[in-house]
């Protein structure tokens, strides 16, 4: 799996979804990513990227279900046992790779993150974040808070930006509860919004 290690880099342009301005975007936020302004044109600083490659062999359990995976929070933690370790990493590489896949074998370059703002979700979106950039996906479009609700995920990758954005990684466990000790998610949503059907989830 590749990922990272720093997220900024001058590829990686990030759109909060929902804000009223770029400013608003841009605040300064605890548990999810800031960024400063440049100050003549108002494009984001840009670092060197460090790419990190990290050896992984597949998890047993790691079966998609209807579009995505549910597990105890701790699983996708990697607190639970040292064979979960990197759980969220190994996750976000498979999509990544089916998605890049079932797109002639180029990588998809803007893709949506957003969850129902449950336990682990600003956590994870750090996480999956590193993971995109380090594949070189190009633009990451997180709501503001990282918080979206799955059709309203839908809506955006149809139609933000003339439906620019070519999937979407929804963090939730719909109906189930949230919590330490409880369930959290991670689903992907085709190019026309849609739940990723068996050709994506069984590839």
């Amino acid at each position: 799996m590749r990922f990272d290690s720093l997220m900024v880099m001058t590829t990686l342009a990030m759109a909060l979804l929902g804000s009223s301005s770029s400013a608003e975007a841009f605040r300064s936020s605890p548990t999810l990513p800031t960024f400063s302004r440049h100050p003549r044109g108002g494009a984001l600083k840009s670092a060197v990227s460090n790419v990190l490659e990290v050896s992984t062999t597949p998890i047993p359990g790691m079966r998609p279900g209807t579009s995505g995976l549910r597990k105890k929070v701790e699983v996708w933690q990697g607190l639970d046992d040292d064979a979960n370790k990197n759980y969220v990493e190994n996750f976000i590489q498979s999509l990544i790779d089916t998605a890049q896949a079932s797109n002639g074998n180029k990588m998809i370059d803007t893709v949506i993150v957003a969850g129902d703002g449950r336990y682990f979700n600003a956590d994870a979106i750090q996480t999956i974040c590193r993971v995109l950039a380090g594949n070189g996906v190009a633009n990451i479009w997180i709501p503001q808070g990282g918080i979206m609700s799955t059709p309203a995920v839908s809506a955006a990758i149809r139609t933000r930006q003339g439906g620019a954005a070519q999937g979407g990684i929804v963090l939730t466990a719909s109906h189930n509860p949230g919590g330490p000790g409880e369930d959290f998610g991670i689903k992907y949503n085709e190019g026309l919004g849609q739940p990723a059907g068996e050709e994506f989830t069984e590839a």
